[in-house]
């Protein structure tokens, strides 16, 4: 799967495995007068993306931004096209730990292990 995305315009760094692309149909399901289920598609797909980066401390700022926005704008190749498709999306950080800095990583605030969901609204 593709390792590349774009949020808002900027790619982000290569994660440190693929990223796990999902997608599922929104249904709804009501009960009739008759006492069967009536279901249908609302949506054909909701896409669902997770990921695990290493970041600097620059690009752990910009994450945290994307997740304090109410919405981004996520660039893919998903589902399986040959052109970038656009989603919006809600940006979340799942959970975050500071590496230890080493002394080429102090100019950079050191290093962050970062686990990202970003889920299609």
């Amino acid at each position: 799967m593709f390792k590349e995305i774009k949020i808002n315009g900027m790619y982000l760094p290569r994660p440190d495995e693929n990223l796990q692309f999902t997608s599922e149909k929104v249904k709804k399901e009501y009960e009739t007068e008759a006492g069967t289920t009536a279901v249908y598609v609302v949506r054909q797909s909701k896409l669902t993306i997770k990921g695990n980066w290493t970041l600097t401390g620059k690009w752990m700022s910009i994450f945290r931004q994307f997740a304090d926005s109410d919405t981004v704008m996520v660039e893919c190749y998903f589902p399986s096209n040959t052109e970038m498709s656009n989603h919006e999306c809600q940006f979340m950080i799942e959970g975050e730990s500071h590496i230890k800095k080493s002394k080429e990583q102090l100019s950079v605030d050191g290093l962050y292990q970062v686990n990202a969901l970003i889920v299609e609204l």
